[in-house]
């Protein structure tokens, strides 16, 4: 009965404070809806157009047409096509319009025919037993075409574009060395008719996301932001719960708690109850903005995975964790502006050190090594194995176990420390 009227006291407290209420629902949806928003071409997957890219086709022949088809297909690329000269299209690169440029000299499909058959031949005529060399400028003179690249680009994107393109081009290159070899072919024997030669690649690479039970899940923006922010506002409970115990010792209300009948353990279960159940209302809204208001506004939908129990196991653990370190502040700090201060800095450092703001695996490693020790990290990859990985609890429950260990540390140092302030 008193943990009740306890709980009670803290819930008629906190509706009070405006203030406090808005920090705990209203700052982690407009942070969820603008993060997102801002991040969201970041984290598309690849198979999106979002890379511009300016073709100066000055060949208008086999070689480019194949090479534009490619690129369309390939779906990165928003291809824009102009005839300018070199000068004018490394302009255009390095001023940022496009942030690649890709020229096609003339007569190059022309020039590729003629030193496909100039190979062909030659191997041929060494069939034959014919040593006779066949001299052409075509054969020995290499045919270029120029890629221009905005100098932003990182040296890791340009090589793996490079390697699309030369790949792109040494298939047109074997089309035209088998063309030529069918043509050779035909002359040689006027009388067969020989079936269309196959062409089509006989190995293909498959590419897919690797899963966990099945899941079929892709990163997105949303699977990120709404779990991380979240967090944030979780944790960010330690203000106005710091600011709930500090007021309570300045106007004496704390004094005569302790006064009445019953463990001060009973006092600090009221509030630790109170703001874990702030912060699965929290998690719950969260969702919802997640589920339904996102996708109104272009953003993919955010998929809870098919584990809800253990979605919400991972909240309830988060929430404990929060609520334990804003009882440790309140307990330590002497006042409003220290707690206030104090408690958002240190919130700040976890969230960024722990992959809130930028996630872990675009981190150097060494902040990846350093991020395993912020509880908003273990809080993150629990939801991230949810999402993601389709985990269950066997998977996600050593993060659990240290999100309660920190609660229970937290919990067990604010008493702590009360009890010796008592003593002293």
């Amino acid at each position: 009965m008193k943990l009740l009227y306890s709980i009670y006291k803290e819930y008629k407290v906190l509706t009070r404070d405006r203030a406090g209420l808005a920090i705990t629902f209203i700052m982690p949806t407009v942070l969820i809806l603008i993060i997102t928003l801002i991040q969201d071409t970041t984290f598309r997957s690849v198979n999106e157009a979002s890379v511009p890219l300016l073709i100066v086709d000055r060949d208008n022949d086999s070689l480019s047409i194949t090479l534009e088809k490619s690129l369309i297909n390939s779906k990165f690329f928003v291809i824009t096509k102009k005839q300018m000269t070199d000068e004018e299209t490394k302009t255009e690169i390095a001023k940022g319009t496009y942030f690649i440029g890709v020229i096609i000299p003339e007569n190059t499909s022309k020039k590729l025919r003629e030193k496909s058959g100039a190979r062909v031949t030659k191997l041929l005529n060494s069939f034959s037993g014919d040593t006779t060399e066949i001299e052409s400028a075509l054969d020995t003179n290499k045919l270029n075409v120029q890629l221009f690249f905005d100098p932003i680009t990182k040296k890791s994107f340009k090589t793996t574009v490079s390697n699309s393109f030369e790949r792109i081009i040494s298939q047109i290159e074997m089309q035209s060395m088998m063309s030529a070899l069918n043509e050779k072919m035909q002359e040689s024997f006027p009388l067969a008719k020989p079936s269309p030669l196959e062409i089509t690649p006989i190995v293909t690479l498959k590419e897919d996301y690797a899963s966990y039970n099945n899941s079929s899940i892709i990163p997105n923006s949303v699977q990120h932001n709404v779990p991380a922010w979240t967090l944030f506002a979780m944790f960010f409970i330690c203000i106005p719960l710091a600011g709930n115990i500090i007021k309570e010792r300045d106007d004496g209300s704390a004094f005569r708690l302790l006064t009445m009948p019953g463990s001060y353990m009973i006092v600090i279960l009221g509030k630790m109850l109170t703001y874990v159940i702030v912060s699965l209302i929290q998690f719950a809204l969260m969702l919802c903005v997640g589920v339904f208001v996102l996708p109104m506004m272009g953003m993919p939908e955010l998929n809870i995975g098919n584990s809800l129990p253990v979605l919400f196991l991972v909240a309830f653990a988060s929430g404990l964790a929060a609520t334990g370190f804003g009882l440790l502040v309140g307990t330590i700090a002497t006042s409003h502006d220290q707690a206030s201060l104090f408690g958002a800095v240190f919130v700040i450092i976890l969230a960024a050190i722990g992959g809130i703001w930028v996630p872990t695996f675009v981190m150097p490693e060494v902040m990846k090594k350093i991020s395993v020790i912020s509880p908003l990290n273990w809080g993150l990859e629990a939801f991230y194995g949810i999402f993601l990985r389709n985990f269950g609890l066997k998977e996600i429950f050593p993060e659990v176990a240290k999100l309660l260990a920190f609660f229970a540390a937290s919990l067990g140092g604010a008493y702590l420390y009360q009890k010796y302030k008592r003593l002293k």
